[in-house]
């Protein structure tokens, strides 16, 4: 993982089957799966977490005598990616280079998920893009990691806002 680089290997395959949420069987994997996929290859410390968030999922679903859903995209990003990996990684001080490759790599992988679903394109701007974006020293501090996927969304994205984003 450089950082840099495109989808993981075991991701490409099947973004152009990805639909926005779409069941399994009908087109290829869900956005919601994708993406918890991607944060299990990227970050496997961050496992348990999905499967707390999987079991409260289920036991809400027990609650109300309906079957589990599966545990949203936007929720795998809030709970998962900002709050238990970026949030930290960007307090640290010195930043921890190797987790920030991860999470370049990572965000590399989520933009080309975007490139083939408007569902995840989106995702990644309102939670992500806005988040680093919204607080300028985020971006200064992961932008030397970024992939060019990333920069294109901070370019496409800064116009939104106000401050010097170099890119």
């Amino acid at each position: 993982m450089n950082g840099k680089g495109g989808a993981p290997e075991g991701l490409r395959s099947e973004l152009t089957e990805a639909a926005d949420g779409a069941e399994p069987e009908q087109a290829g994997p869900t956005a919601s799966a994708l993406v918890r996929d991607l944060i299990r290859e990227c970050f496997p410390e961050q496992r348990e977490v999905i499967l707390a968030l999987e079991e409260d999922e289920r036991e809400y679903a027990d609650s109300v005598n309906q079957p589990a859903a599966e545990v949203g995209a936007y929720t795998l990003i809030s709970e998962v990616f900002l709050s238990e990996v970026l949030k930290p990684l960007l307090e640290t001080v010195p930043l921890d280079e190797e987790m920030a490759n991860r999470c370049a790599y990572f965000l590399e992988g989520l933009s080309e998920l975007g490139s083939h679903s408007p569902f995840i394109k989106e995702l990644t701007s309102i939670r992500v893009t806005d988040h680093l974006l919204g607080h300028p020293d985020n971006w200064e501090k992961l932008r030397p990691h970024a992939g060019e996927l990333l920069r294109r969304e901070v370019r496409e994205r800064q116009v939104h806002y106000t401050g010097p984003f170099p890119v």
